[in-house]
């Protein structure tokens, strides 16, 4: 009877242990990583275009030098109206939807959205409203 109480102990004592050891999954080995990098969407052609020619343009009616612009973003957008969603006092628009860009522009410490038709060579103004 001591033998077998004596197995039965050893079994208890052995569960016991084995009860009270964590369990342990596979470890995964680090896995050297690249740095997040920023994403910037590439702009088009055309938006380059009109970008370039909107911050000659910008330095022409700021009175700086175009190096001192920095351009921000682009974004293709349509207007309500040959306004260019910057309707000025006194002046009559055709009520056209005209395709354009808003260009965000820095100088100096100051941002400027510059609103635009579709064309580089096109109308532009810098809208403060």
């Amino acid at each position: 009877m001591t033998a077998l109480r004596l197995a039965t102990l050893s079994l208890a004592a052995a569960l016991f242990v084995a009860a009270c050891t964590p369990l342990q999954g596979p470890v995964a080995e680090p896995v050297a990583t690249e740095p997040p990098i920023e994403a910037v969407s590439p702009i088009s052609p055309d938006e380059q275009a009109m970008a370039d020619a909107t911050v000659m343009w910008a330095a022409e009616q700021l009175g700086v030098s175009a190096e001192e612009i920095a351009m921000v973003s682009i974004e293709a957008i349509e207007w309500p109206d040959s306004a260019l969603g910057c309707p000025q006092p006194d002046m009559v628009y055709a009520a056209v939807i005209t395709p354009g860009y808003q260009v965000t522009i820095t100088a100096q410490g100051t941002t400027y959205l510059v609103h635009t038709d579709s064309l580089s060579e096109g109308e532009k103004i810098i809208c403060t409203q």
